[in-house]
């Protein structure tokens, strides 16, 4: 008879995703401890020098990170040495905290992708605004455009298309810059882009995201249809995939006016509600026995 295994689903808000998880990690013989990685702590007067509630005797078996939160920089700091301390007590995070890390940080995504030949846009990340304006001053005289991100975020929140080289101080003092992909579907007077899910090395579930504004991103009012990947889709999404070596991720994609498909992000704690909507594919059934294969 199989052991029975202790796992956590860390997330600040125990949503839809957490209860397809639960429900399917049930199914595969597992007990479901629903956390937040602020309800743990470092203790160094406790057997493992960690507080983790219901686990006061012995450590979880692994834990599927679905998000970190939102805080300050001391607290999700905080947070993520949590996560390097699970790791070295040798519990299975999925992902891992160094692949969250090079991707909750856009700007090292993006470096990496670069670094690694793999197509993406042209981005800047400088601290001053001076030279931010210099970037969208040079890309305005050959009229185009960029667009800000927050350095972390996701959702779409918070991005800015950039035009009249218009871009004020912001609290952070970090700009995070890309050229903008500026292609329209004419026919339809709509933008689009792509999010392809990995898991383990293999495309899962795919969709196009479309809006009528220039942002996609299903938070934004953007609309998913299924599509087909193409194996040059499916190749960039796994090489990228397998560049910050995730247990399984959101490559998002676009095609820019040569046609070529470049990778806009790499998201390591991926929602898949708009996904689940475009496949028959029982998405949280994969992932948790994913997850589970990878026990011990």
């Amino acid at each position: 008879m199989k052991k029975v295994k202790n796992v956590i689903i860390f997330s600040d808000s125990h949503d839809w995703h957490s209860n397809q998880l639960k429900k399917e990690l049930k199914k595969l013989k597992c007990n479901v401890f629903c956390l937040t990685l602020n309800d743990c702590f470092i203790k160094t007067n406790s057997k493992n020098n960690i507080f983790i509630p219901g686990f006061s005797k012995n450590l979880p078996d692994g834990c599927f990170i679905r998000t970190i939160g939102k805080g300050t920089f001391q607290q999700i700091t905080r947070r993520l040495t949590i996560l390097h301390v699970l790791k070295k007590l040798k519990v299975v995070l999925f992902n891992n905290v160094n692949c969250i890390e090079k991707t909750t940080d856009k700007s090292m995504t993006t470096f990496l992708l670069s670094h690694n030949k793999i197509n993406t846009p042209d981005t800047w990340v400088p601290e001053k605004l001076i030279e931010a304006k210099k970037i969208l001053k040079k890309l305005k005289k050959k009229k185009l455009h960029g667009i800000w991100k927050p350095l972390f975020g996701s959702q779409g929140k918070g991005l800015k298309i950039i035009k009249n080289n218009k871009l004020k101080k912001n609290k952070e003092q970090v700009y995070y810059l890309q050229k903008l992909e500026d292609i329209k579907i004419k026919s339809e007077r709509k933008w689009q882009d792509f999010r392809i899910l990995v898991c383990n090395n293999k495309v899962i579930a795919s969709m196009i995201r479309e809006n009528k504004k220039k942002i996609t991103n299903i938070g934004q009012g953007g609309k998913p249809f299924s599509f087909n990947p193409s194996e040059e889709i499916k190749e960039i999404s796994i090489k990228a995939s397998k560049l910050v070596n995730a247990d399984y991720a959101g490559i998002d994609l676009i095609k820019d006016k040569y046609g070529n498909f470049k990778v806009i992000e790499i998201n390591s704690i991926p929602a898949w509600k708009a996904l689940q909507k475009t496949t028959n594919k029982n998405i949280a059934f994969i992932l948790a026995k994913t997850f589970v294969t990878k026990l011990k």
